[in-house]
């Protein structure tokens, strides 16, 4: 029951795709990015010495009262300046009094301007108090009205900039939402047509436009990988033909041959040997295709060990064991050691020498060569015998291909005295699982010169 709601939660929820991830990636980073930038402006804005005036550049004038007059100037001491009369001597003034006023001698006029300086420095602190005072009181209301109108400037410049920021990373989104969809639209292209290929239709390619980039290459790899699963589902579709035609030749031969014989109520006890005898033929060469069909597959399989192989020891054993038929076979064997499976390789040895006598001349003959050629171990076999025309090398390689009397590749229906058409296809697995090349050249005598080259071995 738990599980069931969260399945229909899920339903609601939009499907997690690369598309709505890239959206949501652009989104945030935008939002980040915008976030910082926000927060860089406002730390800027609201701790800038720039736009902060300082204390002292606020000036404040008022005017003083009546009240804060200077005191009037001695009238003696005036009229001495007006009318001066020349003082004693000994007191060191020379003012004059004005006329009509008593002349008071230049030590009293000095005493009086002193008292009169005195007053008017009294006047011009009790003023210069009174002023910085109300500065003062000025500057605070100032202040505080400035700090007020800043704080509102910048929590305005807050608000607007979140709502643009807010207003910008919707736009963002959206935007991110196109351009994931318009980059990731090759990759719908490669979902929608991979999903209408099958093995039946395999000749299908994505085919995908578009400039030369990541998915281009991606496209094109897909293709590359559809045109060998192509080819790999004909060669199998050809070998699975091929094999049951090859393997329905001798049960069928089989079948006539008992039902003839039990159809002749007068059959002799030797006719029914040769009967036998004839039966037993067909086994013995559906054994040896069954036989070839299997080492075919295991050489496909390629390897699970490795191990130390010397060519030049096992093409002596197997020219030893397989039969000549009267050809002469001539061996030129060198060092030549390499890694692999050595039953797999005694197996290739076998199929060359036994293709080199097979599809040779009455008075034929053949030559294996070991040794290493340009640093690799390698083994060669030639043989005379017919001329192979040079655009059927290759088809000698495949599955069921038989060369025929006049060098070229014979039908399926041959004459099973030819073989099973599976030597090469064999030698050529087995060359592809151990990592080496083969190499087919016709020779213009007549015959083939057939190589395998090992890869050098690691010191």
């Amino acid at each position: 029951m738990p599980a069931t709601a969260s399945r229909r939660r899920r339903r609601w929820l939009p499907r997690r795709t690369l598309r709505l991830r890239l959206t949501l990636l652009y989104g945030s980073l935008f939002l980040v990015a915008g976030a910082a930038l926000l927060a860089i402006t406002y730390g800027l804005v609201a701790g800038g010495t720039s736009v902060t005036p300082s204390k002292s550049s606020v000036v404040i004038t008022r005017k003083t009262g009546s009240s804060q007059q200077l005191p009037a100037f001695p009238a003696s001491v005036i009229g001495a300046v007006s009318n001066p009369v020349k003082a004693p001597p000994n007191s060191g003034l020379g003012q004059t009094a004005p006329a009509g006023s008593p002349q008071p001698n230049g030590q009293a006029a000095v005493v009086q301007l002193l008292a009169y300086a005195g007053k008017v420095t009294a006047v011009f602190k009790r003023l210069t108090t009174a002023q910085a005072a109300q500065l003062r009181a000025q500057q605070s209301k100032a202040d505080a009205r400035y700090e007020e109108l800043r704080t509102s400037q910048l929590d305005t410049l807050l608000t607007r900039s979140g709502l643009a920021l807010a207003i910008m990373a919707l736009a963002s989104i959206g935007l991110g939402w196109l351009i994931a969809g318009r980059a990731l639209r090759p990759v719908r292209t490669m979902s929608s047509r991979a999903r209408g290929i099958s093995e039946r239709n395999l000749h299908e390619r994505l085919a995908l436009d578009g400039p030369d980039d990541e998915l281009k290459e991606l496209g094109d790899t897909f293709d590359g990988l559809l045109g060998r699963l192509e080819a790999a589902f004909e060669s199998q579709r050809r070998f699975v033909a091929n094999a049951s035609h090859e393997l329905r030749t001798p049960i069928t031969l089989e079948r006539a041959l008992v039902e003839v014989a039990l159809s002749d109520p007068s059959a002799s006890v030797e006719s029914l040997r040769e009967t036998c005898r004839r039966v037993l033929t067909a086994s013995e060469q559906q054994e040896r295709l069954i036989e070839a069909l299997l080492t075919l597959a295991r050489s496909q399989r390629g390897l699970e060990s490795r191990a130390p192989v010397d060519l030049r020891e096992v093409t002596t054993e197997v020219v030893r064991a397989v039969p000549s038929n009267g050809i002469e076979v001539q061996t030129e064997l060198g060092d030549a050691s390499t890694t692999g499976d050595p039953a797999m390789v005694e197996r290739l040895v076998a199929n060359l020498i036994q293709n080199a006598v097979r599809h040779n001349e009455q008075d034929g003959w053949v030559t294996a060569w070991t040794g290493i050629r340009d640093g690799e171990p390698t083994v060669e076999v030639t043989n005379s015998g017919p001329v192979v025309a040079p655009d059927q090398v290759d088809e000698l390689t495949k599955p069921f291909a038989r060369l025929g009397q006049n060098g070229s590749v014979a039908p399926r229906n041959a004459d099973a005295r030819q073989g099973v058409g599976l030597g090469l296809s064999i030698v050529q697995a087995i060359a592809d699982a151990h990592g080496a090349h083969l190499t087919t050249d016709p020779r213009t005598e007549g015959g083939l010169k057939v190589a395998v080259r090992f890869p050098r071995v690691a010191d």
